[in-house]
């Protein structure tokens, strides 16, 4: 229901008001709808915003414009107003305001309120008149004023932070720290490092207030670029913003500042996981005369949700806002591309097989491939040789599929000699056949690794066997391991997460990641006829949801990374729960699917991150005019960014099938093309060894555009196959929809 100037959302009553700062003259109601009011208040002194009804959302503002100055000897001072004139029209206000500031400076301030439903739009122009030897930033701040501590509130920043501080490290930007001695209670962050550049905050009557910037550029110059040491900096390149909520006094105040500081924690960038600095990265522009800044930021109430169907909303209207478009690929040239570089790096040594676990993805690296094959997680060999024969089934160069087809099951065969009752490793030494491990120094097995390898294995079979290849070794190898692992379900129905390698014992009891297996299970269930698998992978799905996903947190992913929550446990359970509703058609599988995939979709980039201006293409890993769109961060704690939600456009696809909901098919299409924008093919092959290759991850926030090392994992592959042949296998005429030349060429230029 519109107003001329506000909307009553979701039958609440909201209400933006003008207040000034002393005793109002004139009281002029501009739109209501029942009791609720967008109401503009005149008088001598000065205007401020407010905004009543929202429930504990509501926010007051008695000075508007923010302000903080940086003199070069390091002093910061802040200053705020409210407006020196305010007038209002139907539908929108305008707000003119002056700040003086250092050195004889003037600041013109004005500001444009637009009331669009249940959405507040800023739209800003600061002009400097004069010049100074400082910076500066502007801001606007709402606070919201009823008292909730930290634990009163959830906070959501896409790819950061979901609910409360558990599941996050401590020292990482919105952990524990952060309200602990010596912490302030502000967490402020760089447009750069969200998917999304939105922050929002959840209360417990189910209103919420987000804040986004819905036109965000990005810019950034070398000094911000590859900045280690957290310096502050004045430079008038930085196109950045900030968003996020400072805790003051109990009061929670949400804003957005531009350039982009960071703090109170920011992350120095060359470093994983740990490289938390309890520190500030303050960015200013120069005060320098004629200097302008502009920008655009919408507020959005919300009422009545649950914090998961909240994060989900406000993800929803970012993507609405952000509409990231999509960049058609060759995906035939992608499939050729990939597997031809799966078999030219299968080694042999005698009757052994295997892909090493990293190999440099560019000439002239100063680090030689590893010297260990590993069957899942990084190494992913089982899924390398299962589309090493999946493409020999579809490939008319008969010579070639020949060959891909001799090379996968020298992979398979090599595996299925690992003992898996108990399990002896995640792999073997390519040069002895000696068992290994995906993390050596660790001295443990885990449960993510045998997941990733089972499952692939267990497709490979069942593929093989729809054309008359019967591998039995393969499946006797996948229910000896299944066997073994029925005995270390505990009677909750969750899995530890690592075994010491040969005896079975447990090392890490943490079930955190009891979802890895079940697709497994499922897959095993099927082939063997045998109920005690889905049972049991029944039981660790009904675990993982009481266990913390019901309230939207998903962890456990990584297993480098353990138990924070990370888009890996998204895309999991995702699967997870995928796999149990096709096997028993119970609509709670389905439903819970949908959860896991609204919270994995939220560590996508819906933006273009442009690189730094001044550092040469040959500097940076990901390349100029590369667009971002698409690209995930990993996992809370750092920033690192890479392509593995490829490998879920199939299960996107499914969803939206039979769910209805079309948004899910965007998001398919965006994973099936987007994600391929650094993959190197015949006619764009960047600075990489050629068709194929792909760096395994980058970085969009200092050190932007560069990733810890230029190598390449054959998962960096697997994922990009698995999107391609889980679709074609799902739905053909689909995938010729999504990715068919016909259609590509048919949407050039939208």
């Amino acid at each position: 229901m519109k107003l001329a100037a506000w909307i009553v959302a979701g039958g609440g009553l909201l209400a933006l008001v003008v207040r000034p700062a002393e005793k109002v003259s004139q009281r002029v109601v501009i739109g209501s709808s029942g009791e609720a009011q967008f109401v503009a208040f005149e008088s001598g002194a000065k205007w401020g915003l407010g905004v009543t009804g929202a429930g504990l959302a509501s926010v007051t503002q008695a000075q508007p414009v923010g302000f903080e100055f940086y003199e070069r000897g390091g002093n910061i001072s802040a200053s705020s107003t409210g407006y020196d004139r305010f007038t209002v029209s139907a539908g929108f206000g305008s707000g003119l305001a002056y700040v003086n500031g250092p050195g004889g400076t003037r600041f013109t301030v004005e500001d444009r309120w637009t009331i669009e439903g249940a959405v507040m739009e800023l739209s800003r122009k600061v002009l400097v008149n004069g010049t100074a030897n400082c910076g500066f930033l502007s801001s606007v701040v709402l606070s919201h004023p009823d008292v909730q501590t930290r634990s009163q509130v959830d906070y959501f920043a896409p790819g950061m932070i979901y609910g409360s501080p558990d599941h996050l490290s401590a020292g990482s930007i919105g952990g524990s720290e952060v309200y602990g001695t010596g912490g302030h209670g502000d967490v402020q962050i760089r447009e750069d490092r969200l998917p999304a550049p939105l922050f929002g905050v959840h209360f417990s009557d189910g209103s919420a207030l987000t804040v986004l910037d819905p036109t965000p550029r990005g810019g950034t110059v070398k000094s911000d670029a590859l900045d280690t040491d957290v310096r502050t900096l004045v430079d008038e390149g930085f196109g950045f913003g900030a968003v996020g909520v400072h805790l003051n006094a109990g009061h929670n105040e949400q804003g957005f500042w531009f350039p982009g500081s960071e703090g109170e924690v920011t992350y120095r960038g060359n470093t994983y996981p740990g490289g938390h600095v309890h520190e500030w990265r303050r960015r200013y522009h120069p005060v320098r005369d004629g200097l302008a800044q502009q920008y655009r930021v919408e507020f959005r109430f919300s009422e009545a949700e649950s914090f998961p169907v909240y994060f989900r909303n406000s993800w929803r209207w970012a993507y609405s806002q952000l509409r990231p478009p999509i960049t058609w690929q060759d995906l035939a040239a992608v499939r050729r591309s990939l597997i031809d570089l799966l078999a030219s790096q299968v080694q042999q040594f005698g009757d052994r097989a295997g892909i090493p676990n990293f190999i440099p993805a560019v000439f002239g690296s100063d680090r030689g491939p590893d010297t260990k094959a590993i069957f899942g997680f990084t190494g992913k060999n089982i899924e390398s040789a299962e589309f090493l024969l999946a493409d020999s089934l579809l490939d008319s160069d008969a010579t070639r599929a020949a060959l891909d087809r001799r090379l996968g099951l020298s992979i398979l065969t090599s595996f299925v000699r690992l003992r898996m009752n108990p399990p002896v490793g995640e792999g073997f030494v390519l040069a002895t056949g000696e068992p290994a491990l995906a993390i050596p120094r660790d001295q443990r097995v885990y449960l993510r690794s045998f997941s990733d390898a089972m499952k692939a294995a267990l497709r490979a079979y069942h593929r093989e066997k729809a054309h008359g290849y019967v591998h039995s070794e393969l499946l006797d190898w996948t229910q000896q391991f299944g066997e073994w692992l029925l005995t270390q379900q505990n009677a909750d129905g969750g899995f530890p997460r690592s075994w010491r390698p040969g005896s079975g014992e447990v090392v890490d009891t943490s079930p955190q990641s009891s979802y890895n297996p079940i697709p497994f299970l499922v897959l095993l269930s099927r082939e063997t006829g045998d109920p005690r698998f889905l049972d049991s992978g029944k039981r660790a799905g009904e675990f993982a949801w009481k266990s913390g996903q019901a309230k939207g947190r998903f962890v456990g992913g990584t297993i480098d990374n353990p138990d924070v929550l990370d888009k890996e446990a998204g895309t999991l359970s995702k699967e997870a729960y995928v796999s149990l509703f096709e096997a028993t058609h119970d609509a709670k599988w389905l439903e819970r699917a949908c959860a896991a995939a609204d919270f994995a979709e939220t560590w996508i980039y819906l933006w273009n991150v442009p690189m730094p201006a001044d550092v040469p293409d040959a500097y940076l890993h990901w390349k100029k005019g590369a667009p971002t769109y698409g690209t995930q961060l990993i996992a809370s704690g750092h920033s690192l960014v890479d392509e593995y939600m490829a490998f879920e456009v199939d299960e996107y696809a499914k969803l939206a099938r039979w769910t209805g909901d079309g948004h899910y098919m965007e998001i398919a299409r965006l994973l099936l093309h987007d994600t391929k924008n650094m993959t190197a093919v015949p006619d764009r092959v960047f600075d990489l060894k050629g068709p194929g290759w792909q760096q395994e991850h980058w970085s969009f926030a200092p050190v932007r555009g560069e990733g810890l090392h230029r190598g390449w994992l054959p998962w960096v592959a697997t994922s990009q196959l698995k999107g391609i042949f889980g679709l074609m296998e799902f739905d053909p005429a689909l995938y010729r929809q999504l990715a068919g030349p016909e259609f590509a060429a048919g949407q050039a230029g939208k």
